[in-house]
């Protein structure tokens, strides 16, 4: 082995002995890198053997491509010693980050050599990133998470306050020497009245060494008012156990807290209401005859349901033949109800501060038939907490969800004809208003005695062309309403392949003239509607259709019927000039909107389209693009 020369007098025993057993890798080169000797930390860390390291250079050791490499022999190179961390290479060819001191002596025999001492940093790198990493997650769930975050160092100071802790609390840290916090935030007990004295707070007593957990507190907050407040805290130690801060965390139960306070009040009432009806079996019984609900009362032990006749009336199960089990009862809810329901049931149960479960959900009758009930019970518990029975009553609530889904679609309806009664106000407003003004205008000047012929002509012509506009406008009125009064006609068979025949007979000039081609694809042929309103969609549809053709290309119509889930689906598509939807969907089935002031309209069309398709609760939806066709999907009930 090729040592240092001994300035000490020690000898070489004593340089081996440290060669030997130092934990960092060590070995020797000669300027050139070639590797001279190495201990066996060098070889562990490279996993060569003894024989294959003197084969090794410093370029199949380190990464001769990191930048540090070149600085780090440059500076050995001018000063004679360098440290830095460099890119080792293993024998398995890995990389891995080292930290190298080197430096450049004379042997015993006066030889120029290098000596490199290093360790393997990967660990300290992983904690590095790991901690890095964990500092990160610390400040994501700091900033983000609702729960109020403090942390103080152990004088009190604040080191951490998020925004959640500031919202609750009303106001940003404040350090105080005497912790006076009571008073800095308004913290009160439940009820309230009494102001937290110093020492009970839990911050206080946190850094004093004691931990709390989950504690109520009041905080009369000055921007949102009550809250409500779980708080735990406690104290932050180092390593030798000597407290060195606290860590506060509030959570923010204003909603759970007056819910039970309302739930506990209610539960005192229903305690004493059913403390009164469990004193007497007969009692009981005689509520369970006398009542329209199907009044239940389930042993939470066995799981044993007895039913009151009122079960019977409902849903027509005879109690006789009725095993009266837990089973029996999940096997008739309706099978996509069913988990959602005994799910809140076991909560509710497993939840001892629970007293109430209440449910709406549907019930499958012994007819087949399906009612929605509205289930609500009572949970009744040892003085243990054990809860040992479940008194409930469940009502047929069937016609009130369909009262609610008729309000539901008279409101809808309701909707529509104040939107109907807004177009007629427009055009009482602006298409009755302009005609009879000039009317009126030009019946005035013709009272002028004075007028030339010529004038009095002028005059009379503006007057009927006045008359004329309003005759217009009243027959649209009157197309209009005619369509509403319409709403009550029956529905009859309807064929739609002889609807398609007629409506291209009675369009058959405006076809030939146009070159339209005219195609129709029914796989569904009869639906029971109202025929005029059939045969006056096909005709609106079709015929625009051919009035918004593009000039380059003859018009191309398809119309296409198919059932589906009971409903008809209706496809009118052609290739014309196409709507720009984005800014004129809104208007595009309102009355007297047109999209194309070259071709000749009123704007009536489409709107009588969608008034007699919503008649005949359906619905329509377009698709379109300028220049690349429209497409009408329109859905229709079968019968």
């Amino acid at each position: 082995m090729i040592l240092p020369v001994d300035h000490t007098g020690k000898g070489n025993n004593y340089y081996k002995a440290i060669f030997d057993n130092s934990l960092s890798g060590i070995f020797l080169t000669v300027p050139g890198g070639n590797v001279l000797d190495s201990n066996q930390a060098a070889l562990d860390i490279f996993g060569y053997s003894a024989e294959e390291m003197r084969k090794q250079t410093r370029e199949t050791l380190f990464d001769s491509s990191d930048e540090n490499f070149i600085s780090f022999l440059t500076t050995r190179g001018n000063e004679g010693s360098a440290k830095g961390e460099l890119t080792g290479i293993r024998k398995n060819g890995e990389h891995f980050p080292c930290e190298v001191s080197s430096a450049v002596f004379n042997d015993e025999n006066g030889e120029l050599r290098t000596i490199v001492n290093l360790n393997d940093i990967s660990d300290r790198r992983t904690i590095k990133r790991e901690v890095h990493n964990r500092q990160r997650l610390l400040n994501a769930i700091v900033t983000n998470t609702n729960d109020g975050l403090a942390v103080t160092d152990k004088n009190g100071h604040f080191l951490i306050f998020n925004e959640a802790m500031i919202g609750l609390l009303g106001a940003g840290p404040v350090d105080s020497e005497t912790y006076d916090w009571s008073k800095k935030y308004n913290i009160y007990h439940q009820d309230g009245e009494t102001m937290v004295a110093t020492d009970k707070l839990p911050i206080v007593r946190a850094l004093h060494g004691e931990k709390i957990k989950d504690e109520t507190y009041l905080i009369k907050n000055p921007k949102r008012g009550n809250v409500y407040l779980s708080i735990s805290a406690s104290p932050v130690k180092d390593e030798s156990g000597e407290i060195i801060g606290s860590l506060v965390v509030d959570r923010d139960i204003t909603d759970q807290f007056l819910y039970q306070e309302n739930l506990k009040r209610a539960n005192d009432e229903l305690t004493s209401v059913m403390g009164s009806l469990l004193a007497s079996n007969e009692r009981f019984f005689y509520v369970m005859k006398a009542t329209n609900d199907a009044i239940w009362d389930m042993d939470l032990k066995t799981y044993h349901i007895q039913w009151g006749e009122g079960y019977e009336k409902l849903f027509g199960y005879k109690l006789e033949e009725n095993a009266g089990n837990y089973s029996e009862w999940k096997s008739k809810v309706y099978p996509e109800d069913m988990e959602r329901v005994v799910s809140s049931i076991e909560k509710s149960i497993a939840k001892k501060e629970n007293y109430i479960w209440e449910e709406e959900y549907r019930y499958i009758k012994h007819d087949g038939t399906i009612a929605h009930v509205y289930d609500r019970g009572y949970i009744i518990y040892a003085r243990d907490g054990t809860p040992i029975r479940m008194v409930g009553a469940m009502q047929d609530i069937t016609d009130r969800k369909a009262y609610e889904t008729e309000r539901s679609k008279l409101i809808d309806d309701l909707i529509k004809q104040n939107k109907n009664l807004e177009q007629f106000t427009y055009i009482i407003s602006h298409n009755l208003r302009s005609p009879v003004a000039n009317i009126m205008g030009c019946a005035q000047m013709l009272k002028d005695e004075d007028l030339t012929p010529a004038e009095r002509e002028s005059f009379v012509d503006g007057l009927g062309q006045s008359i004329g506009k309003l005759d217009e406008v009243i027959s649209d009125l009157h197309t209009i309403l005619q369509l509403k009064n319409n709403i009550n006609e029956k529905k009859e068979n309807v064929n739609l392949t002889e609807i398609f025949e007629d409506v291209k007979t009675s369009l058959d000039n405006l076809i030939r003239e146009s070159g339209a081609v005219v195609q129709g694809d029914f796989n569904v042929t009869m639906i029971r509607s109202i025929k005029s309103f059939i045969y006056s969609i096909f005709l609106n549809l079709i015929s625009n259709s051919i009035k918004y053709k593009r000039q380059d290309i003859k018009p191309c119509i398809c119309i296409s019927a198919a059932e589906r889930d009971g409903m008809v689906l209706l496809n009118f598509a052609d290739n014309g000039l196409g709507i720009d939807l984005t800014t004129k969907g809104d208007d595009l089935f309102g009355l007297y909107k047109r999209f194309h002031s070259h071709v000749e309209g009123k704007g009536l069309g489409l709107f009588m389209v969608k008034t007699q398709i919503e008649t005949m609760k359906g619905k329509i939806a377009v698709h379109s693009r300028p220049g690349d066709g429209t497409r009408f999907e329109i859905e229709l009930p079968l019968t």
